[in-house]
């Protein structure tokens, strides 16, 4: 049996896997949001909000915007445009000259 080097054997247990889990979660809460904490420099001008207005039309108006033009878009090019003609009465034989291609 050939050594095996630089690879991990043996098993992680149940609760080192925990402990690995709710490490990086607590990591990633604690320093994720640090960029967001950031005040805005005391040179620039203090804007208002948006209102309740702006925020309806942030978190509803452009959601249901995008869903009708995505269901406009795929309505319109999942149609079924072909329309097969009546079979008719009459036998179409091939006489083998054809070219196809």
């Amino acid at each position: 049996m050939a050594p095996h080097y630089g690879r991990y054997d043996g098993r992680m247990s149940t609760p080192s896997r925990l402990l690995a889990l709710v490490t990086s979660v607590i990591a990633l809460l604690l320093v994720a949001p640090a960029a967001a904490m950031a005040d805005t420099p005391v040179t620039w001008e203090q804007e208002e909000g948006l209102g309740w207005l702006g925020y309806s039309v942030l978190l509803v108006g452009i959601p249901v915007g995008l869903i009708a033009v995505i269901w406009v878009l795929t309505a319109l090019l999942s149609r079924n445009n072909y329309v097969p003609p009546a079979p008719g009465n009459e036998i179409h034989v091939s006489t083998g000259d054809v070219d196809h291609h």
